[in-house]
This record gives structure tokens, C-alpha cells and sequence, in this order.
């Protein structure tokens, strides 16, 4: 979903078709590590606006916004007209500094690491004064090993984030050529790896954020430790073959033991090299007997697949476990008496999809948290759905969804997170596939994830939209952009869902709503009731082969209304809900509708 003046309410869209050293010390003890351990460092924080001198506490995971709405410094956003009076914390710089006492215990491991799960986004890094390194992508992890720069005693971390406005402004002037950007004024989003949705889109607000939006860890390891496990899976005759990937990471000999439910099914020796990951992989072979079904289709049987390295005195040096299940994915494009099919065959078996579009829970996606991506998963199983799509402008969704999802037999089709156009060139594309990448690895066990796709709506934007004129990208940086993005959705992208053995679409949709081809050929974006002035009634006549997005606005209830609006403003039309009427539409086709009805 690219440009919010063609777009509707995505909370209605279904698819049914086919620092300075802070104030005070923090510190922890850590006993010895025989084998990898995890602290996690939650407690502490603190955090204030650069150039200002007074601290507060802060909550990480977290972000700026809601640091603040804590110690009352701001408003609620959500509440009546209170968005527009904290666009100013976007252009500012904010630090979040806390102590780590390193006590002989911890020193005493070979190797830590200093991990952040996520930060939202050009984020410097620093330990006691030195800098680890910057980042500038809110969808990938950053970490720096530590052992050798931490002393015995009190150490100082800090974290300062940059404007995300300020910085994306330096890498727009750096491309220089303006890139689509209708929801979004400063017209810096396109250039940055965060979620688009921040930015303002037709059902948020604008709250672009900064901060600690995932957990921090320090990771000690001794000798040797797994980076990665990934589980592949080839369907034959009368069995599955599924070999295990397990990189591994370190500068001794090991050997590596497998297990299927508990029960060990091999072992390998290796020997790693201080400065390589070596991929190990392990093949092993099950029947056919214990599939795992989408909701609807069969049960969804699951399988633990844990792997141990252990020195070769025997001892445990470190392990990581997952839940696969057995199934077979193929999405079936093939042209016929129709146009073109758009069908997931499931086991062998052409499975019909029902379910709905999914975006974050919250603007601050750290202030959700895993519950509610959980609670989705149960309305989802309560509306009988068996698939559920992520949308491209928002976030990768926690493990604990995905979790969720393989327990349900919710099938997932998970785009990457590109809603818009972007310099798909040079560093800046690098960025791209390494979050790609990690993203795909990480979501190649779950036997719900059943397609990456590269992108939301951006080929039939590109050619249907206008875009080229109104961004005046005419000639030869027409051409670039285009073709510097279609490589990446089409070429690079798709590289990289094969490389972790997931299918993959490089667009989505495939063919146009405005046109009667496009009902005929792949999948399907069907806007025609909302953006058209369709009637209702047109939903049952215009089919595409595979409706990913359909629908109609609709207001939320009342009763969730009353808690950010004042009493009198709850009626159609009322100041505070135009301010929420984000649709170039606006209420039109609502009140369209209602007099249908009444007649």
C-alpha cells in the first residue's frame, strides 16, 4: 500500500479470493558460564533530549514517544487533536545511556556480545566512550562483541539516536531524485529502513519515533556456539528428506548432536575456524504420516529439532532448538482456459484461502508487545481463517506470532517491508538484503510461513498511478528507478526466499483492479467499492483469481471511540473524526452507503 489518496482503511482490508553516564549505577552479578548464556539488559535505562539537562527513566524495549507519555512530559497521542502537538520530537536527538558492572563472573566467558534486537534507526552506539559502530534499519539486529573492551567495574553504554527526519533528509539529497512519497510531507521515508506506517498512511496518524523497540542482550559463549538453525525439507515418493543447517561459530574441534522429539538421529564432528561460521548440515528422512495441515485441512503436527555442540570432552558448549512441521508448499501460476492462476497447493493439495491483511497493533510497536500479535492469531482462528497476509508498511511481526500462527495452522504470506519506492543502489541496497536475509532466515522453520512476497503495490503504482509525472521522474531516472527497484523485487529478493527455501512472489498484485484482465490473471487488489464508488453489491461480481485486498471502510465501534475522543464528538462528520479521516475520499462513500441502506 503506496500512496494513501488511492487507498482505504487497512484495518478493514480482507482477502477471501483463492550518554553521558546516567544518574545513579545500575549493575548485576553474572556467575560463571560453562556453556552460551544470555543476560538480558532491561533494567536501568534512562534517557533524555540531547542538549538538555535533566534524565529520566526509561523502559526498554521502548521508544521516545512513550518514554515520555510515562513521566507526563506529552500528551497521549491518540487523544483528540493531540498528534499534531508532538510532531516536534521527530527533528530532535535523544540519548539513552546505562551502567553495566562487569564482576570477575562475567569476565571470566571468552566471548561477549553486545546484541540489540532492534533500533529504531540511525542509532549511535558507544562503550565507555568508544563507538561500537552506527546503525540504519529498524528491521535488523545489531551486535558487537565486547569481552575485550569491557573493564572489571562500572562500564558506560550509551545509545544516541539521530532524527530520523535529519538523516533521512542527508540520504535524499545524496540520491538526488525525489522518490513517491504522497503519505508523508517530509518526504524523507522512502530513503529509510523504518516502518512506513510511522510516517502517517491512510489509517495512522503521524508518530515517526526513535528508541530501543527490541530487548537487549549480552551473549557469553565459550569455544563454540550455533548462529543459526534452518531446516530444509524435499518431499519424495513415500518420505520427506529434511536436512538440518546448523552454522556454527568457533575455534575448537566440536561435535554436533541432532534430535528429532528428544530422540538423538545423529552426529557430526567438526572443527571451526575462529574467523569463519561453518554451515554443518545433517539430512534425515521421516514418512509421510504426521503432515502439517493449514486450519480447516488437517491437524498441524509438530516436531522439536534441537542441535548441541559439545567440546570433545563431552561437555554441553551450546544448543538451539525450533518447531518445523512437515508440509510441502507450492504456489501454482499457470496459465488457462481463464487467464492465469494465483492457487496455494498445500501437501499436494489446492487449499482455498480466507483471511485478512494484517498491520501492527499500535503505532509503537514496542508498546504492544507480543500478546496482542497473538491475540490476532486467535481472531483469526475464531473467523475461521486459515491465512493471514502481512502487510509491506508496518513491521516483521515477533517470533511469539509465528509461534501462533504454526500452533493455529494459520498460513502466513509475509512481504518484505517495502511500501515504497526506494534507492534501491549502493549501500543503501546492501542494507536491504541483509535485512532480508536475516528476516528470511529467521521465519524458514515455521511451516506457517508460506510466502515472502517484495513488495505492496508498488509495480501497478509505478504504471497506473501517475507517479512519474507528478514526481517529475521522467527520461533516464525514470528508467533508474524503476529498474533498479524491479531488480530487486524480481531478482534479489527472490534470490534470497530461495536461499532459505521459502516461496516467494515478487509483487503484489499482479494484475490491475481498474481493468476486466486483471480479473482474470494472478492476484488482485479489488478497491473498486471504496476508491471506484462501486456499490457493495460489486464485491460479488468482480472476483479476481486470488483477492489479496479488498474492502470498505468502517469506523471502529463507539465504545473504542470514547476513549480517545471526547462524548460529543461521536457522530459522523464531527470535527475529531474528520481529523481521524485520513481516505482523499473521506467519509463520502460511507454516507453513500448508509442512504443505500435506508432506501
Amino acid at each position: 500500500m503506496s500512496d494513501p489518496t488511492a487507498r482505504r482503511s487497512v484495518f478493514q482490508f480482507l482477502f477471501n479470493r483463492s550518554a553521558a553516564v546516567a544518574i545513579g549505577v545500575f549493575a548485576f552479578s553474572l556467575f560463571a558460564y560453562c556453556q552460551s548464556g544470555v543476560l538480558t539488559l532491561k533494567d536501568g535505562w534512562q534517557f533524555r533530549q540531547v542538549g538538555t539537562e535533566k534524565w529520566y527513566s526509561a523502559e526498554v524495549p521502548g521508544v521516545v514517544h512513550t518514554d515520555l507519555l510515562r513521566h507526563g512530559l506529552i500528551p497521549d497521542p491518540y487523544v483528540n487533536f493531540n498528534a499534531d502537538s508532538v510532531q516536534w520530537i521527530e527533528d530532535k536527538d535523544w540519548v539513552y545511556p546505562r551502567t553495566i558492572t562487569a564482576d570477575r563472573a562475567l569476565l571470566r566467558n571468552e566471548h561477549i556480545d553486545l546484541v540489540f534486537k532492534g533500533l529504531d534507526t540511525f542509532a549511535e552506539v558507544y562503550l565507555n566512550g568508544e563507538l561500537l559502530g552506527k546503525t540504519d534499519n529498524m528491521f535488523r539486529t545489531w551486535e558487537w562483541p565486547i569481552r575485550k573492551k569491557l573493564h572489571r567495574g562500572v562500564n558506560e553504554l550509551k545509545v544516541i539516536f539521530r532524527s530520523p527526519i535529519t538523516e533521512g533528509k542527508k540520504l535524499s539529497d545524496a540520491y538526488g531524485l525525489q522518490l513517491p512519497n504522497a503519505n508523508d510531507p517530509s518526504g524523507t521515508s522512502p530513503y529509510i529502513r523504518k516502518a512506513a506506517y510511522q510516517f502517517g498512511w491512510d489509517f495512522a496518524p503521524r508518530l515517526v519515533s526513535s528508541g530501543i523497540w527490541q530487548p537487549v542482550e549480552l551473549r557469553c559463549w565459550n569455544k563454540a556456539r550455533i548462529t543459526t538453525l534452518q531446516v530444509r525439507q524435499q518431499f519424495e515418493a513415500d518420505s520427506i528428506r529434511a536436512t538440518i543447517h546448523a552454522k556454527v561459530r568457533g575455534d575448537k574441534r566440536a561435535s554436533l548432536h541432532y534430535f528429532l522429539d528428544d530422540r538423538q538421529i545423529g552426529e557430526r564432528k567438526i572443527e571451526p575456524s575462529r574467523l569463519d561460521t561453518i554451515d554443518a548440515p545433517f539430512q534425515f528422512s521421516v514418512d509421510k504420516k504426521d503432515l502439517w495441515w493449514p486450519a480447516g485441512s488437517g491437524k498441524q503436527a509438530l516436531h522439536n529439532i534441537r542441535v548441541e555442540v559439545r567440546n570433545t570432552n563431552g561437555k554441553l558448549l551450546d544448543e538451539a532448538q525450533c518447531n518445523i512441521g512437515f508440509r510441502s508448499v507450492e504456489l501454482r501460476l499457470e496459465a488457462d482456459s481463464i487467464g492465469r492462476s494465483f492457487t496455494f497447493v498445500i501437501n499436494g493439495v489446492p487449499t482455498f484461502m480466507k483471511g485478512c491483511n494484517i498491520v501492527p497493533p499500535d503505532i509503537f510497536p514496542s508498546r504492544s508487545g507480543d500478546s496482542a500479535w497473538v491475540e490476532l492469531v486467535s481472531a483469526a482462528q475464531r473467523a475461521n481463517m486459515n491465512m493471514v497476509r502481512i502487510w509491506a508498511g508496518g513491521i516483521y511481526p515477533p517470533d511469539a506470532f509465528f509461534d501462533a500462527c504454526d500452533t493455529a495452522g494459520i498460513l502466513v504470506w509475509q512481504d518484505f517491508m517495502l511500501a515504497n519506492m526506494v534507492p534501491a543502489e549502493g549501500a543503501f541496497l546492501d542494507n536491504v538484503l541483509a535485512e532480508a536475509r536475516e528476516q528470511a532466515a529467521r521465519l524458514s522453520t515455521h511451516p506457517s510461513v508460506v510466502l515472502l512476497c517484495g513488495n505492496n503495490e508498488l509495480d501497478v503504482a509505478w504504471k497506473n498511478w501517475g507517479w512519474q509525472k507528478k514526481y517529475d521522474q521522467l527520461g533516464a531516472d525514470s528508467a533508474r528507478v524503476y529498474q533498479t527497484n524491479r531488480e530487486l523485487w524480481a531478482h534479489q529478493l527472490a534470490e534470497v526466499a530461495n536461499a532459505a527455501g521459502l516461496t516467494y512472489t515478487w509483487t503484489s498484485p499482479l494484475s490491475n483492479w481498474g481493468s476486466a484482465a486483471g480479473l482474470r490473471s494472478g492476484d488482485l487488489h479489488y478497491w473498486g467499492v471504496w476508491h471506484g464508488d462501486e456499490p457493495i453489491a460489486a464485491l460479488a461480481d468482480y472476483v479476481g483469481r486470488f483477492v489479496s485486498e479488498y474492502g470498505f471502510q468502517s469506523w471502529p465501534d463507539s465504545a473504542l471511540l470514547a476513549k480517545y475522543i471526547d462524548p460529543q464528538e461521536l457522530y459522523l462528520g464531527s470535527p475529531a473524526l474528520k481529523y481521524r479521516q485520513r481516505s482523499y475520499k473521506t467519509d463520502a462513500p460511507i454516507w453513500k452507503a448508509i442512504r443505500a441502506g435506508i432506501r
